[in-house]
Parts: structure tokens; sequence; C-alpha cells
């Protein structure tokens, strides 16, 4: 039974006699009420928007699959080249075609040093970092010497 409902029979007026903390909550209920309904609105029209998108976004991914080519997974190369220095020889496995001063920084870090005072040369000759190991036609296992250099 709900206690805060009005009394259904009718009741003269001088027998109504409403306590103020009685008439405070019923005004409460009915302000609850209507928040309830309009939270209830607001869900359903939230939920038929998104119905709506999504249905939107499967058809039309359904209907062209032309405008989107699916691309396939390029796998790139990777090649291992063998930096030899004073203290022996390090292996590093890279991609084909990354850029040489990924792999000394790589050394750089793995031998605590500054990649700016390393030497790197493959057959004698100085390797720039902006090359890869595709240009310099790097086979796997291909060695590059590393030098530090002098102050």
């Amino acid at each position: 039974m709900d206690w805060l409902a009005l009394p259904k029979a009718p009741v003269k007026k001088e027998k109504q006699c409403e306590n103020s903390v009685i008439k405070e909550l019923r005004l409460k209920k009915q302000e609850l009420l209507l928040f309830t309904e309009s939270a209830k609105d607001m869900v359903r029209t939230i939920e038929e928007t998104f119905k709506r998108d999504l249905k939107t976004s499967l058809n039309s991914e359904c209907e062209s699959p032309i405008e989107k080519p699916i691309k396939p997974a390029v796998e790139r190369p990777k090649i291992v080249i063998s930096i030899q220095d004073k203290g022996g020889l390090q292996q590093f496995r890279i991609y084909k075609d990354d850029k040489f001063e990924r792999l000394f920084k790589m050394y750089a870090d793995k031998v605590k040093n500054k990649a700016e005072n390393l030497v790197f040369c493959f057959d004698g000759d100085k390797v720039d970092p902006a090359t890869t190991p595709s240009s310099l036609e790097l086979e796997d296992d291909d060695m590059i010497e590393v030098n530090v250099k002098s102050s």
C-alpha cells in the first residue's frame, strides 16, 4: 500500500488536515516520477539513435565492398647484420627497408655510447645513417665494422 497516495474517497475539507511533511513527500514523489519518465525517454532515444547508426554503418559496409579494398598484409623482409667492434661481434635483426640510423642507435644503446661518437663502415666505406640495407644490397650475416671517433 502506498502511504503517500492521495486518499481515494473524497474527504471533507475540514477533516482533511495534511501534515506538511507528508505533503512535501508527496511533491517529491511526483518530481521523482517525472524525472524517471524523462530518463526513460532519454534512454529510449539513445537506443534508437544507436540502432539506426549501427544499421546505417552495417548497410554501408555491405553495399560498398569495392570502395574499401582490403589490403593484404605486406611482410617486410628482415636481415641479420653483424657489427664488429674491438670487443667482438654482435648481431642485430632489422628490416631491409629500415634506415641504418635505427640500427646505429640500437648498437649505441647496447654499448652505452652515443651514436654520434661512432663510425660505421661496410667494405671500407662509411655508412650513411639515412641509407638502408636494401640500398647497399646487404645480405644476411653481412658485417659492418664500428670504430669510436677520436676526440
